[in-house]
This record gives structure tokens, C-alpha cells and sequence, in this order.
């Protein structure tokens, strides 16, 4: 999931687009029954969440025609039809490490934030209880949650002991596999992981975790990781979330984890949408490049696809890729249809929005200048400095602090430069809060007098950077 560092600066990147462009496996179509909703583009609908563009919707002829385009999601906060409906029932595995590192504080927090959850959990929801150190315990089998069985299932969290290794590729195997084989009337289902060191028995590399929680999306089964304190791998608790469309959580005190898992929850339950995901399709004599975007995957067939898994009321995803147009002659053309499929938690069929990607090509040089697309052009930026925001992460993981300040300056940098652009007030709202999370980071980075004081500003930097994408 990580990508090397840029160093250009992003108003000399944008400027070039203005002449330059419009500023696994082939997927086996699901055998259900499909819902369409076609947008022309540019405009969405009230049922459209799904639009899209590229950087500048003009390119001038004869240039070379690489571009950023943006996909989007804007989730309703209500469906039409639907406004008054009872949140999705939930299948939920709560995996905790318990290897001798999470003794103290930390153990003890995990139990008060387990028992949070099963009384945050509604009647019907179903959830199972995991332990790993060495090897794998079961605390509590998939139960159904109700009155009879709460009691017990909150007695049971107090089974949670620390001592021995963290064999965590067990854990969220045993996790993702109970989650799996809930009743299809549980269509939200989601395996919770908590643990604040690096996995040490069985496979434990990021690769392997990743591809481990790649593969329980087949089954609709997502993973959010909570790592706690300065001594987990970020990057492997990265891994499981990107690759299954989860979340990640960075706390670096242990009494945090109630109120993440409670916020958590929160969201789980307000899934309006599960099984999602985006998928490009190039029109004729357009390339995709690159997905730029975390996540985002071309495909042999030469479509972009990116998974979403559960989308809740609100959401808002972006996501970025590089395009090559064709530009021979001046005129309109399609340049992609961009397609958000998913299920609602209560229904069998799968709905399908889609929307029409265009560009023109001209040789009106000023019209090209003055075609930007403020929306993409926030994401080119965010994305720029989510980069690099993990690019000073890692330096100051190697302790290269003047590499981090760097990075932290780019990033800066690329914010400002968008800034400086005409937009509406909620993209700049939403890039000033970015651009005070870069720098107050960067501040606690400068501050850093010891190794672990470095690493808690690394953390921080690698979670802010997750979260302005969408995990």
C-alpha cells in the first residue's frame, strides 16, 4: 500500500495537466438481479451517490492527454424510501491480542471496552469473542445476542488474560471464518481486531495479513484494526484494513478503546449500503494509467475497480486515477463510465448507479486553463499530501527527522497550492482541516526530544494519512 515519495510541488503539476489532459482477475458479474440508476454525469440526481470527472474537463489538441480524474461517493444520510428503517442486524467477531505485551493497562482497558461493546450490540445482532497469543482461544462462540445470552457473554470477557506471542494471522483467521458463516440476514459483518505489537507466529508479514483479509471480502466480511500504543506494526494493521475495506484506528493510550469501539459501532450501524465497490470502465481509446488511490486496483481487462464494502449514511469516498486521453481532434468525447454497485442491507439484489465520464478537446488554450474541476483538484492535493504525510512516517521511523520535515512541507505545500484556487466551501473546509492536522503533526515531530516521542508523531502521521483516505 505504500507508494514512493513525490517531490514536485503540486501548482507545477496542476499547471502541466492544463495542457497535457482534461485536467488479480477479470470480475465475474454476480447472478442476481440488478437495480440501474444512469446519470449523464455532471449533475447528480437525488438517488445519485456516485459522480466523477476528470482534473480539467478541456484538453488541448495534440497534447499528450495524461490526466487525473476523480470518482466519488457522496452516501445520502437517508434513502429515499427507506427514512425510517431499523439498522442493519450485525455479525461482529471482537479478536484481541492478549500476548504478554497487552498485560496491565492495556488488558484491562480491552475488557472494559469488550463489555462496552456487548451492551452497545442490539437484540439479534450476533457476535463471537477471540484471545490470541501463542495460539487462539475462543472466549464466547458466535451467540446471538439477546437478554438470556448477555450476561453471559459479559462474564465471559473476563477470560481475557495476557502472556505469550501474537500469532495474529490465527486470530483474524478464526475471526474472519466465524464472521463468514452468519446468516445472510446478517449482512453488516465485521471482525474487530485490537492489539498493540507485531505478529511473531505464523505468517506475519503485511502481505500475507493483507491477503488474508482480502480474501474474507468474498464473504462481505471487513476488518478494522485498532492498534494501541507506539509498539504495533502500522503497517500490517494497515494492511488488513485496506485490503478488506476496513478501518484503522491508532490510540496510543489504552483507555481510548471504548469510545473507538463505541464509534465503531456507531458507524456499522448506520450501513446503508454493503458488498460496494467502484468500477471504471474505460471508453474506447482511453487508458487507465494508474490507480492512485489506495486500494484502487487496474484491472487485466483495463478497468479500475476499487471495494468499498459497507458504505454508511454520510460517506463521502474519493478516489483518484491517471488517464490517457486521445486528443488527435478537436471535439466532446467520453472518456469513462464510472459504476458504483452494492446491496441495501435488506435486500437480495444488487443496485447499480452509473454515471458518464466527458472531456472536450480544443484549441482554445484559455478555455483549458479555466476548466479546472475544483473537487478533483482537492483530491489531487489530499492525496499528494496523504503521501507524503506516509513518506515522513517512515522517515521518522529511520530517524531522518530533516527527511520528515520535508515531507511535512510538501505535503503543506500541495494543500496551499489547491488553496489557492477557487472552490466550494466545503472542499476548502475540508482541505484546512487537513492542512491543521498536517502541521500540528509536524509540530510534534519538531518537538520530539526521544525515539519514542519520533514515534508517536510516525503513528499519528501514518493514521492521519489512512483516514484522508477513506480508512
Amino acid at each position: 500500500m505504500r507508494r514512493p515519495p513525490i517531490h514536485r510541488a503540486l501548482p507545477a503539476l496542476l499547471g502541466a495537466l492544463a495542457l497535457f489532459g482534461c485536467a488479480s482477475t477479470t470480475p465475474v458479474e454476480a447472478q442476481t438481479t440488478r437495480v440501474t440508476i444512469q446519470s449523464s454525469g455532471g449533475s447528480s440526481g437525488a438517488t445519485q451517490w456516485v459522480d466523477g470527472a476528470p482534473v480539467r474537463t478541456r484538453v488541448f489538441v495534440g497534447a499528450d492527454g495524461e490526466t487525473y480524474v476523480g470518482v466519488w461517493v457522496d452516501a445520502p444520510e437517508t434513502v429515499p424510501g427507506q427514512a425510517v428503517r431499523s439498522r442493519p442486524p450485525m455479525a461482529l467477531s471482537l479478536v484481541v491480542d492478549v500476548s504478554g505485551s497487552m498485560s496491565g493497562a492495556k488488558i484491562q482497558n480491552a475488557r472494559v471496552a469488550a463489555s462496552s461493546l456487548l451492551e452497545s450490540l442490539t437484540d439479534g445482532d450476533i457476535v463471537s469473542i477471540y484471545a490470541f497469543n501463542n495460539g487462539v482461544t475462543e472466549i464466547a462462540p458466535p451467540t446471538q445476542v439477546n437478554q438470556a445470552t448477555r450476561p453471559s457473554l459479559m462474564q465471559r470477557v473476563q477470560y481475557l488474560h495476557a502472556g505469550g506471542g501474537t500469532n495474529m494471522f490465527g486470530g483474524v483467521s478464526t475471526g474472519i471464518s466465524r464472521v463468514s458463516q452468519a446468516p445472510q440476514s446478517h449482512s453488516v459483518r465485521r471482525v474487530v481486531l485490537i492489539s498493540d505489537g507485531h505478529a511473531n507466529v505464523g505468517p506475519s508479514d503485511p502481505g500475507s495479513l493483507g491477503t488474508l483479509a482480502g480474501n474474507g471480502t468474498e464473504y462481505g466480511v471487513q476488518v478494522s484494526a485498532i492498534g494501541v500504543g507506539l509498539d504495533y506494526d502500522e503497517s500490517t494493521l494497515g494492511a488488513l484494513a485496506v485490503q478488506s475495506s476496513g478501518r484503522l484506528y491508532h490510540l496510543e493510550q489504552p483507555y481510548q478503546m471504548a469510545q473507538i469501539l463505541e464509534q465503531e459501532i456507531q458507524l456499522l450501524a448506520s450501513t446503508i449500503a454493503t458488498d460496494a465497490y467502484i468500477e471504471v470502465v474505460p471508453a474506447p481509446g482511453v487508458r487507465i494509467l494508474e490507480g492512485v488511490s489506495t486500494g484502487a486496483q487496474v484491472l487485466p481487462n483495463g478497468r479500475l475497480r476499487v471495494p468499498l464494502g459497507s458504505v454508511y449514511a454520510g460517506q463521502r469516498r474519493d478516489v483518484l486515477f491517471r488517464a490517457q486521453v486521445q486528443t488527435n481532434r478537436p471535439g466532446e468525447r467520453q472518456l469513462a463510465t464510472a459504476q458504483l454497485v452494492y446491496r441495501a442491507p435488506d435486500a437480495a439484489e444488487e443496485q447499480v448507479q452509473r454515471t458518464t465520464l466527458r472531456y472536450e478537446v480544443t484549441r482554445n488554450r484559455g478555455a483549458v486553463q479555466q476548466s479546472a474541476t475544483p473537487r478533483v483538484q482537492a483530491m489531487v492535493a489530499n492525496f499528494e499530501a496523504a503521501r507524503a504525510q506516509r513518506a515522513a512516517a517512515e522517515a521518522l521511523n529511520r530517524g531522518d527527522r530533516a527527511e520528515a520535515e520535508r515531507q511535512y512541507e510538501f505535503a503543506d505545500d500541495a494543500i496551499q497550492g489547491a488553496l489557492a484556487a477557487p472552490m466550494p466551501a466545503a472542499e476548502r473546509q475540508r482541505l484546512e482541516e487537513t492542512r491543521t492536522r498536517v502541521n500540528r503533526v509536524r509540530s510534534r515531530a519538531r518537538r520530539a526530544t526521544t525515539a519514542r516521542e519520533a514515534r508517536g508523531a510516525a503513528l499519528e502521521s501514518f493514521d492521519a494519512a489512512m483516514e484522508a483516505e477513506g480508512y
